[in-house]
């Protein structure tokens, strides 16, 4: 029998331009390219796990508009069920425009429509029939209301803290997988020494922390160990959804039962073959892409 992990959190279209170099203001530059990629930190982590062969079910809220359908369709067509989705007539479904210059360095400029609401609950028969629960602190209200429903029924909660949204103190006690970004880390804890931020944040309730540090690689702790793993040299196009990639994999190795230095190096391989490719979305490799990217470098998969 597969697993099923359940995602409540955000799904957007990037409209991912690439350009020379940031123009100052009042000025203009050419696009080199251009693209129109679904993305959303839970969205691009159930697609990642879906990839990997693992069942992934979305609850979100999006409009009835272009965007919205664009969404639902990519979701259906990466395996990801939709049927619980909540469609709001006349909404406005999330967005981002994305300049992504030469130099590898990203701007993201986000409408968030109606990304922190979900103005209901997650039904009690998804909550029941999955194994998981990954949150990115959007939709917050169903998100908490599903995590402790999770906890109750001694399942695991994991959560992509890569921003410090409204209701996030609130929602850490359900948690059990917390990864935050470096810059979430230092502004949950105050702290610039990652075993510090990593015991703080422990103590918030996590089995698990990891600490997702960009180029520097990751950097977590489980069972009171602590374990740091270099980012892997890959010939990088864009970062946009990294994180969102190592999340799902990292949940990916948590399904298997890996220990922790297994799980932050095939997150961080996944992650890295991710920014080989423009946008948050077309790069998510499948599992055997990942294996023998590891296997070419002497590693066991």
């Amino acid at each position: 029998m597969g697993q099923f992990i359940l995602g409540v959190g955000l799904s957007t279209v990037d409209l991912i331009a690439e350009i020379p170099q940031f123009p100052k203001e009042n000025e203009a530059t050419f696009m080199q390219s251009y693209d129109k990629q679904v993305g959303g930190p839970v969205s691009n982590a159930l697609v990642t796990l879906s990839r990997l062969g693992i069942d992934t079910v979305w609850v979100g809220r999006l409009g009835d508009d272009e965007y919205g359908e664009f969404i639902l369709k990519d979701m259906r067509k990466e395996g990801v069920n939709i049927n619980d989705v909540v469609v709001e007539k006349k909404g406005s479904s999330p967005f981002s425009f994305i300049l992504v210059s030469g130099q590898k360095k990203r701007t993201i400029i986000f409408n968030p429509g109606l990304s922190f609401s979900l103005d209901g609950e997650v039904p009690e028969e998804l909550i029941k029939g999955c194994d998981l629960l990954h949150l990115d602190g959007f939709f917050i209200d169903g998100a908490l209301s599903a995590a402790k429903k999770f906890k109750d029924l001694g399942k695991k909660v994991s959560l992509d803290a890569g921003a410090i949204l409204p209701g996030l103190d609130e929602l850490l006690p359900y948690v059990d997988l917390l990864i935050p970004s470096i810059d979430t880390a230092k502004g949950l804890t105050g702290r610039d020494d990652y075993e510090e931020m990593l015991n703080l944040l422990s103590k918030k309730g996590p089995q698990c922390v990891v600490i997702t540090l960009g180029e520097e690689g990751s950097i977590g702790m489980e069972k009171g160990e602590v374990i740091k793993k270099d980012a892997f040299k890959v010939n990088v196009v864009d970062t946009t959804g990294a994180g969102d990639s190592f999340h799902g994999a990292f949940v990916y190795g948590e399904l298997q039962g890996w220990d922790l230095k297994r799980k932050l190096t095939f997150s961080n391989a996944l992650s890295a073959l991710k920014c080989t490719k423009m946008g948050g979305r077309r790069g998510l490799p499948k599992l055997e892409e990942v294996n023998r990217f590891l296997r070419e470098r002497g590693m066991v998969t």
